[in-house]
């Protein structure tokens, strides 16, 4: 998730906008999908993206759009934020991510209930993916701050462009490794997907 101030002087209102290329990949996984994976998934990104607005309402911000690309999902705000509550807001979401993942564990052991430890499956497979340093997940908006207050703007992008770089190949090597040992091409993808979004992100 990522978020971008939006100049206004109008009363809040919310718009969800859905691109094309997330309404593809929905449609591909729908069609795919023999397992409850969508029915696992959509509760652990609500409550991620809760986490998001949450904090954002807390520090004064309000939630003004919420976009669906192929590149993840963007809340526009208005208001004010500065980088340090920026990068709480960031971590807010694998927070509030890993809580939901941890009490469907419990839930699932409780009840016997293999809909729930899928849940929490996907809930910490998820939290865990976006604390990877690269853009545009909250693990690179997180770095991003923090090399920005240390060495500045230009300096911070090339370095974040590099690691982002760096993370999407070795996320791509682990990837096909799982595929030579059959373990699915879920990984490898997943590397595809975030070594060409780091040709477009920058640090903010």
């Amino acid at each position: 998730m990522s978020t971008s101030k939006v100049n206004t002087a109008k009363a809040p209102t919310f718009h969800v906008k859905i691109g094309s290329g997330f309404v593809l990949l929905f449609a591909l996984i729908y069609f795919f999908d023999d397992s409850g994976f969508l029915a696992a998934l959509f509760p652990a990104v609500l409550v991620h993206e809760l986490g998001h607005v949450l904090f954002m309402l807390f520090f004064g911000a309000y939630p003004r759009r919420l976009k669906a690309t192929l590149s993840g999902f963007e809340i526009d705000y208005l208001g004010s934020l500065n980088d340090t509550k920026e990068l709480i807001i960031a971590l807010s979401g694998p927070f509030f991510g890993l809580l939901f993942a941890l009490l469907c564990a419990k839930l699932g052991q409780l009840w016997s209930s293999d809909y729930m430890l899928m849940c929490a499956g996907i809930g910490f497979v998820m939290s865990y993916f976006n604390f990877l340093p690269a853009l545009p997940l909250d693990g690179g908006r997180v770095l991003g701050f923090m090399l920005r207050a240390l060495f500045g703007e230009d300096k911070a992008r090339k370095f974040m462009r590099f690691v982002g770089l760096l993370t999407a190949s070795l996320l791509l090597l682990s990837g096909l490794y799982c595929v030579a040992k059959g373990f699915g091409f879920a990984l490898f993808l997943a590397g595809i997907w975030l070594f060409i979004l780091q040709q477009n992100k920058s640090c903010k």
